[in-house]
């Protein structure tokens, strides 16, 4: 039997020890600035210490930049020009100073000098390649494109040497559908990417240049997937179900699928995995993940589509890229249609969490 004394001691231990773990400040947005029209991707660089966004600019004015905002401020930084080479997927390679931008138009991986800012190569393999995501191994200097399989053209996998600027190997084995989301696991030597027709995800062997496996998603309209090395799961982002669903990449089972909101498309992890952070482009909000518990800590109110969100590894903070309303599309020989007022969109948001 436990004495009075006792017991208030072990008591005053407990109080002591949950003093000792503070709980975590709640999830905000600290700022919203409005960039530039056509906001894609974007990538914190520890080279320039900005945070890089594509814009694409309106349509048919081909006046694409990437701009670099400040991580604290978002004030405008640098504007690296592209006129019509607009890229749209961005990854950094910060041991090379080098941004990489997925130039779908053109079919090319562009390389730009993080320093300078100007082009310091176009990469690409065959015509008419549908470039969306660009993934970097920077101990490796390579970087991972993914092409959408669409217009009569087979998804791939583009594995690029870009010490030496060229495509290397192009995966296609095992790729039939239209692959869009990519994650690199840097241990297995071997990537992840989403089939977002058949709501699948595909294990690509690196060595084998082949897709080894294919299994359910757990959600519809797979977009986009994030893989955390120190727990060994997928998380994937669903558009048609908007929600996350998490998956054991072992064994290719879904460990729960979480709902986040309307259009889910973006997911990107915290540096040390605790948190996910969910662009939901319909419900025009980020849903804050918790993923230990996989439960949802926030769903904040960014701008009018969140689209991609990039998180600077050093401070922990989270940057968003808010898409605009569109205008119709014209039909052939119509001048572009004006987009809508919308003072919640082409903006960038900053989260703290």
């Amino acid at each position: 039997m436990i004495g009075r004394r006792h017991a208030l001691a072990l008591l005053g231990a407990a109080g002591l020890a949950l003093r000792a773990a503070p709980a975590r400040a709640a999830a905000a947005v600290e700022k919203t600035v409005k960039v530039a029209p056509g906001l894609y991707e974007l990538a914190v660089s520890s080279t320039t210490n900005l945070v890089h966004v594509a814009a694409a600019g309106a349509r048919g004015a081909n006046a694409a930049k990437v701009i670099g905002l400040d991580l604290r401020t978002l004030e405008v930084r640098s504007t690296i020009e592209l006129g019509e080479e607009a890229v749209f997927g961005l990854a950094v390679n910060d041991r090379s100073g080098t941004l990489f931008g997925t130039g779908t138009r053109a079919g090319k991986l562009i390389a730009i000098d993080l320093r300078s800012g100007q082009i310091k190569a176009q990469i690409g393999e065959g015509e008419g390649a549908h470039l969306r995501q660009v993934v970097v191994d920077e101990a490796r200097d390579r970087a991972f494109v993914s092409v959408v399989g669409v217009r009569g053209k087979p998804s791939a996998i583009w594995v690029v040497d870009t010490a030496a600027g060229k495509v290397a190997q192009v995966i296609t084995e095992g790729l039939d559908g239209m692959f869009t989301g990519l994650t690199y696991d840097a241990a297995g030597d071997r990537l992840f990417a989403t089939a977002l027709q058949s709501n699948e995800v595909a294990e690509i062997s690196l060595s084998r240049q082949a897709a080894v496996r294919r299994f359910a998603a757990g959600g519809e309209g797979t977009v986009n997937v994030a893989f955390d090395p120190a727990s060994k799961r997928l998380y994937c982002a669903n558009q048609k179900s908007g929600d996350l669903s998490v998956i054991d990449a072992a064994s290719g089972q879904v460990v729960k699928a979480v709902p986040t909101g309307e259009g889910a498309l973006g997911v990107t992890l915290s540096a040390d995995g605790a948190l996910a952070y969910v662009a939901n482009r319909g419900a025009g909000t980020v849903s804050v993940v918790e993923t230990r518990g996989l439960t949802v800590l926030a769903s904040l109110q960014t701008g009018t589509h969140p689209n991609t969100v990039a998180v600077d590894r050093r401070s922990g903070l989270a940057y968003v890229t808010n898409k605009a309303k569109m205008g119709p599309r014209p039909q052939p020989g119509q001048a572009p249609v004006p987009p809508p007022e919308d003072p919640n969109g082409d903006t960038v948001s900053l989260i703290k969490a």
